[in-house]
């Protein structure tokens, strides 16, 4: 299962590089500034809507499936797309009647329309949400992936037939907020038919409905706040910069630069760690609802799981992290013909483990149920952020972005860690593997950038010393057995996933 997930997922993340490239070629880098600020805000009423319904409702259905009850999964069913879609259709009806909220916060009008024409993907992925989440807890892994890629893949079509015709009179951005809307309207369509097809019904929601929503509104705070601060962060970002000699245009530019093309790449190693969640958090949910109220079933089996799905992220965090820190330049420089984007990228590469840590140690905790301490958690770390936006643009321009998220990262990791170890169900026996993938790191840092320079920075360098530095981190991780990978890998026994 964790192949079936991570191989889709890998496709749909390819997928949606390549059209990060695509639009980073056919747009300014002021277009997609708006493009960036659109999408945070999208994000942001979008989590709003239904992240918190999914990932309760997935491990409810899993304690449910679990038991064999039936009849309580399709009432929570029932109970997430009610919840869901009386939310987005407030929502989107107070949006339609007054689009001059959003102008007040926008710098581009670009924004704002963008937002409209994404709407109706709003709504009908607040219903593939739910359903997907249902399907999550039934440990129907592939029909997931399944409908992520296809969403990926229609978006791409959508979008190069939007783009390569004349028929659609909409400006760039407008036509990329439609390519999102019509394929979550097609993946909506999708997982409604599988769903169906699986045996899911929907019955009456009174037996879960109380519950779902109580459970489910920690979670979507933390996840809503989550995306509201990337908003913020993309309205204020361009406002400091303005505030210190930026022009508008300039402001836009920056910002696009460093979210339309550097954070993409960062963001990689999150697409193996949601793998790996969508498949053990299951598993790890079936062991309690929640973990203070003393239920567990095994807890030395929680425990494994729990410190499996923390080393491995710490493999999948460092992956990347050579590659990046020695070739930042030359890779932005062959993708997205844009220089600056690489010495962004090579700035940022320190983000990428505490950014898994925090992921991945989050997904635990909202499993075993302490949402609230993970909101608490989250809100600490996020003002963090604010504050390095509001403070540090004067000193470090948009730098301050990069040491925003790496203090916020840093800090929720650590306080989610200690919380999970206060409940004896972690140890700190990840410290030796992550201070040994640091080294291998290092030393695969150093090979990768002397192969380019010997090879004296050809594209024929770039692919070389890609490939030694990934060999060889490969081979060190296998040689050095961290985080046991060799069981991993041999034992097909394990339970892990």
């Amino acid at each position: 299962s964790l192949f079936c997930v991570t191989f889709f997922s890998v496709a749909t993340r390819a997928l949606g590089f390549l059209l990060k490239i695509y639009l980073s070629r056919k747009m300014s880098t002021e277009l997609l500034g708006s493009y960036q600020v659109a999408m945070g805000v999208f994000g942001v009423l979008m989590t709003f809507v239904s992240s918190g319904i999914p990932v309760v409702l997935s491990r409810s259905v899993s304690y449910y499936y679990g038991k064999k009850d039936k009849q309580a999964i399709s009432s929570i069913v029932a109970s997430g797309l009610i919840i869901t879609g009386v939310i987005c259709c407030t929502m989107s009806v107070i949006i339609l009647v007054f689009p001059q909220l959003l102008s007040h916060f926008f710098t581009s009008t670009a924004s704002t329309e963008m937002i409209l024409i994404l709407l109706p993907g709003l709504i009908f992925s607040s219903v593939y949400e739910v359903l997907r989440g249902a399907l999550w807890g039934q440990k129907k892994f592939f029909a997931i992936s399944f409908t992520e890629f296809l969403e990926q893949v229609a978006r791409v079509i959508i979008i190069v037939i939007l783009f390569e015709t004349t028929f659609c009179k909409y400006s760039l951005t407008n036509k990329t907020a439609l390519s999102l809307t019509l394929a979550c309207i097609i993946s909506t369509l999708v997982v409604i038919i599988i769903y169906i097809k699986t045996g899911g019904k929907i019955s009456s929601p009174k037996r879960e409905f109380k519950g779902l929503l109580k459970t489910s509104t920690p979670i979507t705070a933390v996840r809503t706040l989550s995306s509201a601060f990337s908003s913020v962060i993309a309205i204020l970002i361009p406002i400091k910069l303005m505030d210190f000699g930026y022009s508008s245009s300039e402001a836009l530019s920056e910002f696009g630069i460093i979210m339309g093309m550097t954070f993409p790449l960062i963001l990689v190693p999150s697409t193996l760690i949601g793998s790996l969640a969508v498949t053990v958090i299951p598993s790890i949910s079936e062991q309690t609802k929640n973990i203070d109220d003393g239920k567990l079933k095994d807890v030395s089996v929680l425990k494994s799981k729990i410190n499996f799905v923390i080393n491995v992220t710490i493999i999948f965090s460092c992956i990347l992290l050579p590659i990046f820190l020695s070739l930042g330049v030359p890779i932005c420089k062959f993708v997205f013909k844009n220089e600056k984007a690489g010495v962004y990228l090579t700035a940022s590469a320190c983000l990428m483990l505490p950014l898994g840590l925090s992921q991945i140690t989050t997904s635990v905790l909202n499993a075993i149920g302490l949402e609230l301490k993970s909101l608490k958690n989250y809100i600490f770390s996020a003002i963090l952020l604010i504050l390095s936006v509001v403070i540090l643009p004067k000193f470090y321009g948009t730098y301050s972005l990069i040491i925003g998220y790496f203090l916020m990262s840093t800090s929720s990791a650590i306080l989610n860690i200690l919380m999970l170890k206060k409940r004896k169900i972690v140890d700190f026996s990840f410290l030796k593997n992550a201070l040994l993938m640091l080294i291998i790191s290092a030393i695969c840092t150093g090979s990768s950038y002397f192969t380019f320079m010997i090879f004296t920075g050809s594209f024929l360098a770039l692919i070389l010393s890609i490939t030694i530095a990934t060999a060889l981190m490969f081979g060190l991780i296998y040689l050095l057995n961290i985080s046991n990978i060799k069981v991993i890998i041999f034992d097909k026994k394990n339970s892990y996933v």
